[in-house]
């Protein structure tokens, strides 16, 4: 459990402070509950192209950058299908500096033609570069598009297609922006050699005076059962083939979401897990596979990717994998103890996630934009409660062929 306390401004800004005296550094993440999920299907890629935006100055901050290096500080940024997310490390007794500079882009951008048209070329630049020019690069973008029928997550934060981008006027701009960039919509987390009411106090100070935006409650389509399974084939100028398999699953805050993931580690995680076993040192099928979740606040995809060996069709590597999964597999009395070394394993990777003071904020930040950070506060806890029989009704849930959405991505090579 990371320990934090909490304040709300009158506008709506949530503050969450960790202490943390150990450091000499503190750590400011600013989150805006909005991401690509939130855009028009016809204008996708907004979220991330305001992201870089958000760089190209304020009304009284026009160069972002300087002022933090002057203090030996670092930022990024990056966007999400849920969540747009801010963050600076620095010297602690900088602080009231990034809560200065964060609070007057909050506030309002310088909002130039220019800026806006350079930031334009850069993500779609940058499209090409991800999405079209390399090598299985439009692969995960299909597949979602794929596999959800209406939930926005149909589309990756990059975009659905360049002219989506290329299309995005300063109105436009304006229009997200005071929508969505408000205090409201947003999240403060402040963490390191800081005090709970330095921070509340420089809080009022820079942030609240700024309006609220009056943010709706959002409303996303529904995503319908699906009740058959569903196949796509493509073709791709690639060195070698993948297979996608994906079935539906639930959002982060459902209470199985941690048999989900346990299930994912028992079938994928390191060379002793089943799928490996089975696929890539039994039967030498693939060369690599492996099966996720999604820890997203709408519906997610458990998703199986894999690389078959040389020499083996991906039509081949299909029809094995459905035998195994929907005729063969069986949980035996090993699962006890699998379960127990991929509960030890998640354990690990928890506190490792803790360790440094940027991780710990940047956890706590997202956990309150999902729900609130005491609702995350005893995964530990909830990730030893799962049972072997929670894992064995999941596995007989999910693993059904009326369920799964496969894709081909095959080379013509």
């Amino acid at each position: 459990m990371i320990p934090f306390q909490r304040h709300i401004l009158k506008n709506g800004l949530r503050i969450l402070v960790h202490e943390d005296p150990s450091t000499p550094l503190a750590a400011v993440n600013v989150l805006y509950n909005v991401g690509s999920r939130d855009e028009d299907p016809q204008q996708t890629g907004i979220a991330h192209l305001f992201e870089h935006f958000m760089f190209c100055g304020s009304k009284n901050v026009p160069d972002y950058d300087t002022p933090l290096q002057k203090i030996g500080a670092y930022n990024n940024a990056y966007t999400s299908q849920d969540h747009t997310h801010y963050y600076i490390v620095l010297p602690a007794n900088n602080l009231e500096t990034a809560l200065w500079i964060e609070s007057d882009r909050m506030m309002e951008l310088a909002f130039q033609q220019e800026s806006l048209d350079v930031q334009k070329q850069v993500v779609i630049e940058e499209f090409k570069e991800t999405s079209l020019n390399r090598p299985y690069g439009d692969m995960w973008g299909m597949f979602n598009d794929f596999v959800f029928e209406k939930y926005p997550y149909k589309w990756m934060p990059i975009g659905k297609e360049i002219a989506h981008i290329e299309s995005v006027t300063m109105p436009i701009m304006h229009d997200f922006f005071y929508r969505f960039y408000r205090p409201d919509n947003a999240i403060l987390v402040v963490g390191g050699n800081v005090h709970f009411e330095e921070v509340v106090s420089l809080a009022e100070k820079w942030f609240g005076d700024i309006p609220a935006g009056g943010c709706s409650a959002k409303n996303f389509p529904e995503e319908p059962v699906q009740t058959a399974a569903k196949r796509l084939s493509v073709e791709r100028d690639v060195p070698y083939p993948m297979l996608l398999k994906g079935w539906k699953m639930p959002p982060r805050l459902h209470p199985d979401f941690y048999a989900y993931d346990l299930l994912s580690d028992l079938f994928s995680s390191g060379q002793s897990s089943y799928l490996y076993q089975k696929f890539v040192v039994d039967n030498q099928l693939f060369t690599d596979i492996s099966l996720t979740v999604s820890g997203t606040a709408g519906p997610g995809i458990f998703a199986l990717v894999g690389r078959p060996a040389e020499g083996v069709g991906v039509d081949e590597a299909n029809e094995q994998l459905d035998q195994y999964l929907y005729h063969d597999f069986r949980l035996d009395d090993n699962l006890s103890h699998d379960l127990q070394k991929v509960k030890n394993k998640n354990e690990s990777v928890l506190l490792n996630n803790e360790i440094k003071l940027s991780s710990r904020t940047s956890i706590l930040a997202v956990s309150e934009s999902i729900s609130r950070a005491e609702d995350f506060a005893h995964d530990d806890e909830a990730y030893r409660a799962v049972t072997e029989e929670q894992i064995r009704r999941l596995a007989a849930e999910v693993f059904r062929p009326e369920k799964e959405c496969t894709l081909f991505y095959r080379s013509r090579g």
